[in-house]
């Protein structure tokens, strides 16, 4: 009987051990099949770093989102100025124009030699006007001046020979002068400068009636797009999730204070630890000092944590030990990580023949993306590093502070996070004409907020605290809501006026890019100017209105931000996205990689937030009640209800990608694929861009609607 039981004691351990080495196999054997798989479909870093190709990603973007939505009647008009082509010795012998109220130009300098780069600067022209330049000849055959992008120092060619005009008739640009057989030099020459100004009323343009008639969908997928899309929206899905996120809440204050910080933390990232980051890329690329670094690294972080954890601190020691010990913690992660990417670009220099040469392919690549998101991880990782110190500092003085204190400290940060949000959003907007919407917006949702706390100020507070309608609460909630949205909407419109939204929906034109010269050199876009000091009173109002105790939802502000991010994305189908990165990177698998690996994002992330939401409360309760942290709440009490759901999902987008393959290929034919088609290959992405804004709205709309019968139905 002894001698059976120690039979089964030695065979448990070597089943235990071939266990082990089946699993290390198993693993082998998947990364180097997936490194076979990542290199058939061409996945390379190296197109993406191309100049050319990221100048003419910019512009096929900036033109997408600048749909051809509206149009108008055009009036031309012609207007006229001197330019001597070549120096005399004696200098130049035209005179600059005086200043009226008739249209002019100024050029800096007034003559130049051919293929040099002048200044031009127009006064007084028609308001939002197309211009260009261009030297009149006999025969119709006009000389045009090439617009440069950048300063006359810095300036770099460009294929464009027009440029837009403000609308207060100014303009200024940088042009090359033209080279001519032709042309003598010493020559005055008259300069035609024709416009074309928008007049009357917007109507659908005839490309939104060819759009509307040609409405369709169609799908493509790759196993590589579905599983880079899985931790993204593993992640995303958590922050998506109703039922988890509802629980997070925490004064205004601290919430306010960590925002302002945001920016700061960036910069201090990007500047201190992103050059230790480079650095671990390059002793990593040398193997052995980026090894030995790492471990000196590790191990001197597990010293200092060991002797600081004996030292018994009390108060703001305590806290400064935790703030030193964070920073530390974050270096030693970005040098790391800066190590691997370096090793990762080691090993693929050195794997060159053979199935290892995909492996090292595989390897270089991750090694390679590293190395050019080192110093973007370090900005995220010290801008949420600092946040979270001032807004952990800030929350113990700032829980004392009463009335009037509390709101005029509220009024400040609110003013300084809404300066900083607006500026953000119409930085963005900047680059495309929809993305100048998102100021709007952002400045609507403001308002909406300011206009819900004034109204419960005036008629829904009673000696300084909030009296709820018990007894009415639909016809509150209802009131609160109109008052709302009329907040929403008049700030929408007041943002509109002051940023110009007509100018850039209607006429499909960038906001101005004229400046404010102030003090020491130091030029503002008023455009931007405009924005943040917008942002800055609504913020500000909202801030002074709630003061800095008031509880404010941030776990929802989360919620309702990552889905609006699932949202946008799902919204743009994947063809839209190949075009753009076969633009990137090339035609090939790795476009078409890349973009179903963005829509997959975001609709595993609705697929997986949805399953989150839908799990059972009674084991995360029991978690809770053990006195578990947040995050073991998570892996113990949601981790395992979603497990089979979230394959299931999975396995189900990767069937969804197969069929996606026709789209993404522009191998079918009729409606809007087609139409597309046709204008991608004519290069009217602004035509094109109509569709896409097309596909979204019916993809939005169907996405309310059909959560809206679910919510009915289920």
């Amino acid at each position: 009987m002894s001698g059976k039981t120690n039979n089964k004691d030695n065979a448990q351990p070597a089943r235990s051990a071939l266990r082990t080495v089946l699993i290390v196999l198993a693993v082998v054997v998947g990364v180097v099949v997936y490194a076979y798989g990542w290199n058939t479909t061409d996945i390379s870093l190296d197109e993406i770093q191309d100049q050319t190709r990221k100048e003419s990603v910019r512009r096929a973007l900036r033109e997408l989102l600048s749909p051809d939505i509206f149009d108008r009647d055009r009036d031309e008009a012609s207007f006229y100025a001197q330019f001597q082509v070549g120096c005399p010795e004696a200098g130049a012998t035209i005179e600059q124009p005086e200043q009226g109220d008739d249209a002019y130009v100024v050029f800096s300098p007034s003559c130049a030699d051919q293929d040099e780069i002048v200044t031009v600067e127009g006064y007084n022209f028609p308001d939002n006007a197309i211009a260009m330049l261009r030297l009149p000849r006999e025969g119709g055959n006009n000389i045009p001046f090439k617009v440069m992008l950048g300063s006359s120092e810095d300036a770099k060619a460009s294929n464009e020979n027009i440029f837009d005009v403000d609308n207060s008739g100014y303009f200024k640009v940088h042009v090359k002068v033209p080279r001519h057989r032709d042309l003598e030099d010493g020559e005055i020459y008259e300069v035609e400068i024709p416009t074309i100004s928008p007049t009357g009323l917007p109507r659908f343009s005839n490309t939104t009636d060819t759009v509307i008639e040609k409405m369709i969908e169609t799908i493509f997928l790759a196993l590589m797009a579905t599983t880079l899309a899985i931790p993204v929206a593993v992640a995303l899905s958590f922050f998506s999730a109703r039922n988890l996120m509802r629980q997070m809440r925490m004064p205004l204050g601290p919430v306010l204070v960590g925002f302002v910080l945001l920016p700061v933390g960036g910069a201090v990232g990007y500047l201190l630890l992103g050059p230790l980051g480079e650095l671990g890329i390059d002793w990593g690329e040398d193997v052995v000092p980026g090894i030995i670094g790492a471990i000196v690294a590790i191990g001197a972080y597990t010293l200092i944590t060991r002797l600081a954890a004996r030292l018994e601190l009390d108060g703001l020691a305590n806290r400064a030990r935790g703030v030193v010990l964070n920073f530390l913690l974050l270096a030693v992660i970005v040098f790391t990580l800066g190590v691997l990417g370096g090793i990762g670009i080691w090993i693929s220099d050195r794997l060159e023949k053979g199935l290892l040469q995909d492996l090292g392919e595989f390897v270089g690549t991750v090694g390679t993306l590293i190395d050019l998101m080192i110093a973007v991880l370090a900005a995220v990782g010290g801008a949420f590093w600092l946040s979270s110190l001032g807004s952990n500092l800030a929350a113990a003085p700032l829980r004392y502070v009463q009335e009037p204190l509390s709101n005029v400290l509220g009024g400040v940060l609110g003013f300084l996070s809404g300066a900083i949000l607006l500026y953000v959003t119409a930085l963005i907007g900047t680059q495309a004409v929809l993305l100048g919407l998102l100021s709007a917006v952002v400045a609507a949702v403001l308002g909406g907020q300011c206009a819900g706390l004034v109204y419960e100020r005036l008629f829904m507070m009673e000696n300084g605290k909030r009296q709820p309608r018990r007894d009415d609460t639909g016809t509150e909630q209802a009131v609160r809501s109109a008052v709302f949205v009329i907040g929403a909407v008049l700030a929408f419109l007041l943002a509109a006026y002051v940023l110009d939204l007509l100018r850039a929906i209607v006429d499909e034109r960038p906001p101005s890019k004229r400046e404010w010269d102030l003090i020491l050199g130091v030029n503002v876009r008023i455009y931007l100017a405009q924005a943040a000091l917008l942002g800055g009173v609504f913020g500000g109002l909202a801030g002074a209105l709630s003061g800095t105790s008031v509880t404010f939802p941030l776990g929802m502000a989360v919620y309702n931000t990552s889905r609006t991010i699932l949202n946008s994305l799902r919204a743009i189908e994947p063809l839209i996205m190949g075009i753009v990165f076969v633009i990137w990177v090339g035609v090939g698998p790795f476009a078409g990689v890349l973009a179903l690996t963005l829509h997959s994002i975001a609709a595993l992330g609705k697929l997986y937030s949805e399953q989150v939401e839908n799990i059972d409360a009674g084991p995360i309760e029991a978690v809770q009640a053990t006195g578990a942290n947040r995050l073991q709440m998570i892996v113990y009490g949601v981790v395992p209800q979603i497990v089979p759901p979230y394959i299931a999902f999975t396995m189900y987008r990767w069937d969804i990608n197969v069929r996606m393959s026709t789209i993404i290929g522009f191998v079918g034919g009729g409606g809007i694929g087609f139409l597309l088609q046709q204008q991608i290959n004519l290069l009217r992405y602004d035509q094109a861009g109509v569709a896409v804004l097309a596909i979204a709205i019916v993809v939005s709309v169907l996405d309310y609607a059909s959560a809206a019968i679910r919510e009915r139905i289920v």
